[in-house]
């Protein structure tokens, strides 16, 4: 994350040094004009000249510093996701090769067995997936991009109970009494519908994890095809990351998700 700062210090030194030198120019181009007499000063065009091109190179310090942070909120997200691709992996190794439960804000939650305890009044800590994780930090759960959930982490109760973290498990539905994965559902009567990781075909070509758009997350459960279609994230130049159930990941974009041969783990 702190790659690019000496390049953001190198230029703000070379606008300074650029600024002075031009300066000392204008000087040096007085003097070579004639003596310097009592009262002399830069005209007003001189300086007009000066005061706009040390804006325009503060104008593009700025833009190099702003891509830096986006650049460096980018690489915290990709290490979340790629932490918590792994630890699904640790997990259903664990666990007779089955995922933890989806964490569904109705249908099938909340469970003890959810992968995120995410609603108000859950202990995050206490997670499934947590175990699974080196030296844990809830922080895990955030792209530091995500601006809403940070705005929402912080408060308290909240009408409708917003989700507050950035990323979802692949989640279908139940098709009558088949679980077609990711997550374990477990229905209100504890009912367990497991899914097996060997179940998965190409699991190099399947989404496990996403980075969810803002407009459709509302739980931990991404789900690709339904009544409300779950979109992956466009907040890093149009695409989001996503964890594949081989633990590699990629960022893609949105319109990537919506293809069976990426999104249905039994495709």
């Amino acid at each position: 994350m702190l790659t690019f700062a000496p390049t953001i210090r190198n230029l703000a030194s070379q606008v300074k040094l650029f600024s002075l030198s031009f300066v000392c120019s204008l000087c040096n181009l007085k003097m070579r004009n004639g003596p310097v007499k009592r009262g002399s000063a830069f005209t007003l065009v001189e300086l007009l000249v000066t005061i706009a091109i040390i804006a325009i190179l503060a104008g593009l310090l700025l833009g190099v510093i702003a891509r830096g942070k986006a650049r460096g909120r980018e690489m915290v997200c990709l290490n979340n996701t790629r932490q918590l691709g792994i630890a699904f992996g640790l997990y259903h190794q664990d666990y007779a090769d089955t995922f933890p439960a989806s964490g569904s804000k109705n249908a099938y939650g909340p469970q003890p067995e959810d992968w995120i305890y995410w609603q108000h009044g859950r202990d995050i800590n206490k997670s499934s997936i947590v175990p699974f994780v080196s030296q844990f930090n809830a922080k895990l759960f955030t792209c530091p991009g995500d601006s809403e959930a940070l705005r929402l982490q912080p408060l308290g109760i909240v009408p409708g109970d917003p989700f507050r973290y950035s990323y979802s498990l692949t989640s279908y539905s139940l098709t009558g009494e088949i679980n077609r994965g990711m997550a374990t559902l477990i229905t209100k009567e504890r009912k367990v519908y497991p899914f097996k990781a060997a179940d998965i075909k190409q699991p190099s070509q399947k989404i496990m994890l996403v980075e969810e758009d803002r407009n459709t997350i509302d739980d931990p459960r991404w789900v690709p095809m339904g009544l409300k279609t779950n979109l992956i994230t466009a907040r890093h130049s149009g695409k989001g990351f996503v964890a594949f159930a081989d633990d590699h990941i990629e960022k893609v974009t949105p319109a990537f998700g919506l293809a069976p041969q990426n999104n249905d783990p039994t495709f």
